[in-house]
């Protein structure tokens, strides 16, 4: 910052020489004002940010503050400013409108176009800031996969907070009001998604809703909410509502990785709700978008939807649809597409593995499905999220059948699984008792 101006130093010393505080210095400039003046001035919240940027030097005080600090201070206006800054400040066409060069009297016009001039350039973010949130956002949502679920939901919640409180301030211009909306509606869809992970699907599908709220109110797109909100509803067993979110997700979500994933939501929610055609018709749809979508995916987002992602969700379909060969390829198919360079993620890996294993046990084959979640059974425990534990719920559902009772490989499986989801909930307690 450049050299403080004279005038600048000089309205702060006068200031101080009379022990005022700045906010007994706006108090005096409200009581010091004419009647007509008065009901025009800004809040003094307003006035004294504006103070402090006089003090500064940061903003020269136009008219009527001129005229107003040196009533105040009992002091001429050429005394206060000096003739150089003074004359600078008088020539300013923007600020010389505000008074009638015959008349001391205050244009309530002029007041007006003042009082607005003050708002705008007041915000209390600019669009640097809003850049810096949504880049934060924005590696947060690529960081997804990277962190335990219950670490990136605090630093969700965290950025969340922050933009809430500068959308509560109200200080804002418009546009940047709808910037911090569309940023807001990011935020709420991703600790959805989160917290939906860890069991809370009560706090999940108000966070979902608000965002599509958000998203509609910044006029952007709902896609993310909706999908969100498709995989809530998912866990709390609504699958017809899950199946009808993401197709309404669908059909307004652009040609992008998160057209791939709604698809695929459908046709999840739609298999377990017994409609095989419908989602059968939506895994086909999923398979058209990729081959539009597929080359701007990272695949490790919430709204990625890679290869192996879409395989998991074909293979899931698979299964409810009592097609087990048809998981097994399914689950060849991610294998081969990490083979062949798509990113790996622990939780799809996981998942895969286990509905592969899934697919085994329905067939009978209790070595099989023992080979196939082996790799898995040391994931460390705070990765250990709901779609990963569920498929082992299955499968011990399935390894309860009669035709196992008796068979020392079902009894190791159910051990093992009962291990494995204990030790997630402990890493839950653990986690909720530090927070």
């Amino acid at each position: 910052m450049g050299e403080v101006p004279a005038w600048a130093v000089r309205l702060r010393d006068k200031r101080r020489e009379r022990d005022w505080l700045p906010k007994e210095m706006v108090r005096r400039l409200v009581d010091a004002a004419d009647e007509g003046m008065r009901a025009h001035l800004p809040t003094r919240e307003s006035l004294l940010r504006m103070l402090r940027m006089w003090e500064s030097g940061e903003r020269r005080p136009r008219d009527p503050y001129p005229r107003l600090l040196a009533r105040v201070l009992e002091i001429s206006e050429r005394e206060l400013f000096g003739d150089e800054a003074w004359s600078a400040v008088q020539a300013d066409p923007l600020t010389s409108v505000a008074v009638d060069s015959q008349s001391d009297d205050f244009s309530p016009l002029a007041a007006e176009a003042i009082d607005l001039a003050a708002w705008i350039e007041q915000s209390n973010v600019g669009q640097g800031t809003i850049e810096m949130l949504a880049e934060a956002s924005y590696v947060l949502a690529e960081n997804h996969t990277r962190v335990p679920p219950r670490r990136m939901l605090s630093d969700v919640i965290q950025l969340h907070r922050q933009v809430r409180s500068l959308l509560h301030g109200g200080r804002q211009r418009l546009r940047h009001t709808r910037d911090l909306l569309r940023i807001e509606a990011d935020l709420l869809a991703h600790s959805c998604i989160l917290l939906g992970d860890l069991h809370d699907n009560t706090a999940a599908i108000t966070h979902g809703m608000t965002a599509a709220l958000c998203a509609d109110e910044a006029g952007a797109n709902q896609a993310a909410a909706l999908s969100a909100q498709a995989k809530t509803e998912r866990w709390r067993r609504r699958y017809a509502v899950s199946a009808d979110l993401a197709r309404k997700g669908f059909e307004c979500s652009p040609p992008t990785p998160l057209r791939i994933l709604l698809a695929s939501q459908e046709a999840n929610a739609a298999g377990l709700l017994g409609d095989i055609d419908r989602a059968r018709e939506a895994l086909t749809r999923a398979e058209k978008a990729a081959n539009i979508a597929r080359s701007d995916d990272s695949g490790v987002s919430p709204w990625s939807c890679p290869r192996p992602r879409q395989a998991l969700y074909a293979l899931s379909v698979a299964l409810q649809a009592g097609a087990p060969e048809e998981a097994i390829q399914a689950a060849r198919t991610a294998e081969a597409a990490w083979t062949s360079g798509d990113p790996w993620v622990y939780g799809t890996w996981a998942q895969i593995r286990f509905g592969a294993g899934n697919a085994y046990v329905m067939m009978g084959d209790l070595h099989g499905a023992a080979d196939q979640i082996a790799p898995v059974m040391s994931m460390p425990p705070e990765l250990r999220m709901a779609t990963v534990t569920n498929y082992l719920v299955e499968m011990d559902a399935r390894l309860r059948d009669q035709r196992f009772h008796g068979s020392d490989v079902a009894s190791d499986l159910r051990e093992q699984i009962r291990e494995f989801n204990s030790a997630a909930l402990s890493a839950d307690q653990v986690a909720e008792e530090d927070g």
